[in-house]
């Protein structure tokens, strides 16, 4: 059973019915809508046919929305794509009129430091690079040190220069209402810089949309988020290793190292972090992934990355299902090799001051020294089951929950299977129900399983630990 989720993002080349219905069958655990494309229209007709289809398939998928934040763009140009040779100038500003090979018109934000002449300016991926001669308010005068390839709407990084822009602006609000309107579970706010951009975020769907609870995902971008990160993961559900952006904010002799800090601070957080930007590129249009691309996903998963995200692969690629097919049956092939015994050991010394961890921590060690099928987690905001799961046990966590919205958000958090259970239930109902867990699952049958629960049930925090006999195959 495959305990690394794929988030597979939905584009013109996967939004109909059928592909939807597709990528399920090939693996896809979670769907992720871009809001930067698009308009709010075309946005909810696609929430409602992604809602549609998980109905009728019966499942708990959850949605992701994820929002443009702050990012400088440049307007159109003309031919897109134009290619910029070195040694030239080329002026940034803000006339509403088609950019060409010596300016183009970009929306400039307000800075809490002026850009200054030679600060460097990356355009796209980070391959073009131009370099500051002058600016003013409306003008920024570059020279092109690096040519190459730039499109209309290309990205626009400035490096030296601190924006004061919102990471949840008012357009971001506005796209976040409709996303939630349609059914969304999270919300991915881009450019996160500190732990008070989660908290506006926060404090905004906790006074405009309390219910259902919609959880949300930082995405690491910036080089300051690097040094906020902690704040950052206290004040999130999940983090995102978007490395598109984060590979041009530091150097990129760095980004893996980052990469791997960035997912071990979420698995000591009890926090899912989400692996992002570029995993099976060349399925854009090709039916299998380069070697190189293989090596990629599968060190995520040994970093323990709870997700994979596919982002164009699945959106506007040629072969959408065989990219979910494909990162699914890596991250299979290689979650045995993982260790999770440093990073449980590391946790160890947190358990001493924390006994919902100290009960989580419990509840594994006493899964694998008995060889449990699976650990059976009854909860009411999901917080035990994402501690259980956090210390990676090598049986699968089941939550019991009898909210929808907690069961939809807990299957972004790998090793977590989720089942509806009654608000109301005592341990022996609990004991019983637990006992069909492994036939409904797939499992096999026998020997015992580990379950959690309060005592006395009511209103309790997860307390009590015991195990169930598991009936055996009929012969």
């Amino acid at each position: 059973m495959r305990r690394t989720r794929v988030l597979a993002t939905i584009g013109p080349a996967s939004d109909s019915v059928e592909k939807l219905r597709a990528l399920l069958a090939a693996g896809a655990d979670a769907f992720r809508l871009n809001l930067s494309h698009g308009s709010p229209s075309s946005h909810r007709e696609i929430l409602r046919r992604i809602q549609s289809v998980i109905r009728r398939t019966g499942g708990e998928v959850p949605v992701v929305a994820d929002l443009p934040g702050p990012k400088l763009r440049l307007g159109e140009l003309s031919p897109s794509p134009l290619r910029l040779a070195s040694g030239r100038r080329w002026v940034l500003d803000r006339e509403p009129v088609a950019g060409d090979t010596n300016r183009v018109p970009v929306e400039l934000p307000s800075f809490s430091q002026r850009i200054r002449r030679g600060d460097p300016v990356l355009v796209g991926d980070g391959s073009v690079e131009l370099r500051v001669v002058k600016a003013d308010r409306n003008d920024i005068v570059t020279t092109v040190v690096h040519g190459g390839s730039v499109s209309s709407h290309a990205g626009l990084y400035l490096p030296n220069a601190r924006l004061r822009a919102s990471a949840f602006a008012e357009t971001d609000r506005e796209l976040a209402a409709g996303a939630i309107a349609g059914g969304a579970d999270f919300l991915a706010l881009s450019f996160v810089r500190t732990p008070r951009d989660v908290l506006e975020a926060r404090r905004w769907l906790d006074r405009e949309h309390p219910e259902p609870a919609v959880g949300l995902i930082a995405k690491i971008e910036r080089a300051e988020a690097l040094r906020e990160i902690d704040g950052i993961l206290a004040a999130s559900d999940g983090l995102m290793v978007a490395r598109g952006d984060l590979g041009i904010e530091v150097p990129l002799e760095r980004l893996a190292l980052e990469q791997k800090r960035l997912v071990h601070r979420a698995n000591l957080s009890a926090k899912f972090s989400i692996v992002a930007t570029q995993m099976l590129l060349s399925m854009l249009s090709s039916p299998r992934p380069t070697r190189a691309e293989a090596t990629d996903v599968a060190n995520a998963v040994l970093d323990g990355a709870d997700v994979l995200m596919l982002s164009e692969e699945s959106a506007v690629g040629e072969y959408p299902v065989e990219s979910v097919r494909w990162l699914a049956r890596i991250a299979e092939t290689t979650e045995p090799a993982f260790d999770p015994h440093a990073l449980r050991q590391q946790r160890a010394a947190a358990a001493a001051s924390d006994p919902d961890l100290a009960v989580a921590r419990t509840a594994v060690d006493l899964a694998e020294a008995v060889g449990a099928r699976l650990i059976a987690t009854p909860t009411h905001s999901g917080r035990t089951a994402r501690l259980v799961a956090a210390l990676h046990p090598t049986c699968p966590v089941v939550a019991l929950s009898s909210s929808l919205s907690v069961r939809r958000q807990l299957r972004l958090f790998g090793g977590i299977i989720t089942r509806p259970a009654p608000v109301h239930s005592d341990l022996a109902r609990l004991s019983e129900s637990t006992r069909f867990l492994p036939a409904e699952l797939g499992l096999p049958m026998g020997g015992v399983a580990v379950l959690t629960a309060g005592y006395p049930l009511e209103g309790r925090p997860t307390n009590l630990l015991t195990l169930v006999d598991l009936p055996a195959a009929n012969r």
